[in-house]
């Protein structure tokens, strides 16, 4: 089947679903019902919302005509972005999926939305580059992480669709990340590497909860060992608080790091301080206040005098920081409401001033270039729009 066939096939497919459950759907409520109105906007809630809207109408201008989004497809070398010599500018399946989930997160699915064309062709795009015998996820050299973000999308379309077709191929990509599950209890760069890091640890780790979240099947083990990974890597000395990358030779802690740690934990319900039981049977306390308390310290921008469109403050690690860092605080506000609001604020200010004209933000990934920096653009898009619920990997 080619690729412009599968698109008119999931188009047709997924329109009929919609017909047929939206008289009972959350948007038209069911029949009889009082309607349900909203708490009014405020001038905040609408400055942001015309900001990712303006965002997602550059992205649907930028997509390629496979239904793909490109960028440079690479990898973290030190604190700076290494791009593989044939992945220059090319398709790039993590972002595609990361693009997808942005307008997703906005309420536009497959079969609705004013951008469902959009979402349908970059689904089509992710399932054609899916290994039917293995479930691997890859082209162009991209690696674990872009294979977790298009496993995440999948779980948000099937969960929202229930297409056979989409829950056939999640089903074979959840099994792949068991399958490269390592004794280490996590995952690196590329599938059954020995060693591990804990950014691609928890990616892989929000990859099976929201597989798990939709009805498919995920060993326990394999969360349970992933999670005492994620334990085994928070920091009791140096830097208390924060989450080392690595836990056998690799140490360092970071903003991104930190705020990866804190989600995975809360995924699994851990939202506070609190006591286990270590690997030789010790009792092991985790402070994630501490952790919230190192985020606030080691935002990457806390001072918004210096911030504009095209700063390299936005660095590799700048967006995926804040993706996880705004999912933290967001679940914390369990605990400290003022919390969230407070981070929620400093967002909607700080993303707004490194918005280009043209809607798009942009980072190194990207090249700094806001004609073309998709990954950027959909992050921020995402990051802002997690307050919406729309997506359920997002929601308390």
């Amino acid at each position: 089947m080619t690729r412009s066939t599968l698109i008119a096939a999931l188009l047709v497919s997924l329109c009929v679903g919609a017909s047929a459950v939206a008289q009972n759907s959350p948007e038209f409520g069911p029949r009889g019902t009082e309607e349900i109105r909203d708490p009014k906007p405020t001038a905040a809630d609408m400055q942001v919302q015309k900001a990712v809207e303006n965002g997602l109408k550059h992205l649907a201008s930028i997509q390629n005509n496979d239904g793909s989004w490109s960028n440079d497809v690479g990898n973290k070398l030190g604190t700076g972005y290494q791009r593989n010599i044939d992945g220059i500018g090319k398709p790039h399946l993590g972002v595609t999926a990361i693009t997808c989930m942005a307008f997703m997160a906005s309420g536009h699915t497959p079969d609705r939305g004013e951008y469902h064309r959009n979402v349908a062709h970059g689904l089509a795009f992710v399932l054609s580059n899916i290994d039917r015998d293995t479930g691997w996820i890859s082209q162009y050299g991209t690696r674990m992480y872009s294979h977790a973000f298009c496993s995440m999308f999948l779980s948000e379309v099937y969960g929202q669709t229930r297409d056979p077709v989409v829950l056939s191929h999640l089903r074979n990509a959840i099994r792949f990340i068991v399958e490269s599950q390592n004794q280490q209890g996590a995952w690196r760069y590329i599938p059954n590497q020995s060693d591990s890091d804990m950014s691609i640890c928890v990616c892989q780790l929000q990859a099976l909860r929201a597989a798990a979240n939709v009805g498919v099947l995920v060993p326990d083990t394999a969360i349970e060992a992933a999670k005492d990974y994620v334990r085994s890597s928070y920091n009791h000395y140096s830097m208390k608080g924060s989450f080392k990358y690595q836990i056998d030779w690799d140490d360092r802690s970071t903003f991104a790091l930190t705020a990866a740690g804190v989600v995975a934990l809360q995924s699994l319900g851990e939202y506070d301080t609190h006591t286990y039981e270590g690997p030789t049977g010790q009792r092991v306390t985790l402070d994630l206040n501490g952790s919230i308390r190192y985020l606030q310290s080691s935002r990457p921008d806390q001072y918004a005098g210096n911030l504009v469109p095209g700063t390299r403050i936005c660095d590799y690690g700048f967006w995926y920081g804040h993706y996880y860092a705004a999912q933290a605080m967001y679940q914390y506000q369990f605990k400290s409401k003022r919390t969230w609001d407070e981070w929620s604020e400093m967002n909607r200010k700080h993303f707004l001033k490194l918005q280009h004209t043209n809607g798009a933000w942009s980072d190194e990934i990207g090249g700094f270039d806001p004609a073309k920096n998709a990954y950027a653009t959909a992050m921020a898009c995402l990051i802002l729009s997690i307050p919406r619920g729309y997506l359920p990997i997002f929601q308390n």
